[in-house]
C-alpha cells in the first residue's frame, strides 16, 4: 500500500507538470481556491450544505468507480483493495468535511462520512445480464456505456423532480438539472484508445465539434423532460432553469475538452478537482474552457490530419 500511494503522488506530480504548473505552486493555489470558492458557494446557494454533501459524494464516486479501481484489483488482495478504496474515499471527502467543520455543520459532516463509507463499499457488477435500452444511437459510445451504468441514478433524479413539484421546492428541481450534467460529465472521464480517434476522417477541430454536438444533443434528451415538467409548475421561474441548462452544457463541453486534453490515464482526480472548482464558481470556466480546447487540439493534431 505504501508503494501505491507513492505512485499516486508521482502521478499527481506529473499531472501538475502536464497542466503547466509547478506542484509547489499548484497545491497552495488549489487549497486557496477551494476555500474561497466554497465561501462563495455557501453565500450564494440556498441549502448549500446539502448540495455540498452531494458534490462531495459525486467527486468521490467519480474516481472510486472509474477504471482505476479495475487496475488496483489486479495488484492487491481483496482486503487491501477495500482499505485502499476506503482511504481514497476519505481523502477525497476530507476537504469538504474540513470546510463543513469550519462552518460548524457537525451533523452534516457525520452524514457526509457515512455517505463516503457507503460509496467506498459500493461494488460495481462486472457482468450484467440485463441490457438497458437507451435513447441514443450507436455512435455516442460515451453515452451508451455511461447511461447503462448509471440509469438508476436517473430514476433517482427524476424522483427528485417529482418531489420538487409536490413539495413546491424549485431549488430541488434545479439540483436535479445539475445532477444530470454531473452524471453525464462522468462519461468523459475515461480515455479512448488512440485507434478510436484516428479512424475518424476529420481534422482536430471537426472532431471536437462532432463530440461537442453529440454531448449537447444527448444531454438535451435527458434534461428536456424534466425541464418541460418544471416549466409547467414554475413558469415564472423558468428563466433560472434555462440559465442552469446553459451552464450545464458549458460544463459538459469542458469535460469533453478535458478528455482529450489529458492524454495520460489515471488523471480522473485532476479532472474531478477542476470539475468541483467550476461548480463552486462557474465563471472559472471562462478560463478553463479555452485552455482545455487548445490543449485538446494540440493532442488531437498528433492523431488526426
Amino acid at each position: 500500500m505504501k508503494y501505491y500511494y507513492q505512485l499516486q503522488c508521482k502521478r499527481l506530480y506529473r499531472s501538475f507538470k502536464d497542466f503547466g504548473t509547478e506542484p509547489i505552486i499548484g497545491y497552495p493555489i488549489i487549497i486557496v481556491l477551494f476555500y474561497w470558492l466554497s465561501i462563495f458557494f455557501f453565500n450564494k446557494v440556498p441549502y448549500a450544505s446539502y448540495f455540498y454533501i452531494a458534490l462531495s459524494a459525486a467527486f468521490v464516486y467519480s474516481f472510486s468507480s472509474s477504471g482505476h479501481s479495475d487496475f488496483i484489483k489486479q495488484h492487491f488482495s481483496s482486503y487491501n483493495l477495500k482499505k485502499i478504496k476506503l482511504l481514497n474515499s476519505l481523502l477525497g471527502t476530507l476537504p469538504f468535511a474540513i470546510f463543513l467543520l469550519y462552518k460548524s455543520y457537525y451533523v452534516e459532516v457525520v452524514f457526509m462520512l457515512l455517505l463516503t463509507l457507503l460509496v467506498s463499499l459500493f461494488k460495481k457488477r462486472s457482468k450484467v445480464s440485463l441490457i438497458v435500452p437507451t435513447p441514443f444511437s450507436k455512435k455516442p459510445s460515451e453515452f451508451i456505456i455511461g447511461f447503462r451504468k448509471t440509469f438508476w441514478i436517473f430514476l433517482l433524479i427524476y424522483g427528485l423532480v417529482i418531489i420538487a413539484v409536490v413539495k413546491g421546492n424549485f431549488n430541488l428541481g434545479l439540483f436535479a438539472i445539475v445532477a444530470v450534467f454531473l452524471t453525464c460529465s462522468g462519461y468523459y472521464m475515461k480515455q479512448d484508445p488512440e485507434f478510436y480517434i484516428w479512424v475518424h476522417a476529420m481534422n482536430s477541430k471537426e472532431f471536437l465539434m462532432h463530440k461537442v454536438l453529440i454531448a449537447i444533443k444527448y444531454s438535451f434528451l435527458l434534461t428536456i423532460p424534466m425541464f418541460v415538467f418544471l416549466s409547467v409548475f414554475y413558469l415564472n421561474q423558468i428563466h433560472i432553469a434555462v440559465l442552469f441548462l446553459m451552464l450545464g452544457w458549458v460544463y459538459l463541453i469542458m469535460f469533453v475538452f478535458m478528455k482529450y486534453a489529458f492524454r495520460s490515464q489515471g488523471l480522473e482526480i485532476m479532472q474531478g478537482v477542476i470539475g468541483v472548482l467550476c461548480i463552486l464558481f462557474p465563471p472559472l470556466m471562462i478560463i478553463t474552457l479555452p485552455y482545455f480546447y487548445n490543449k485538446a487540439l494540440n493532442n488531437l493534431d498528433l492523431l488526426l490530419k
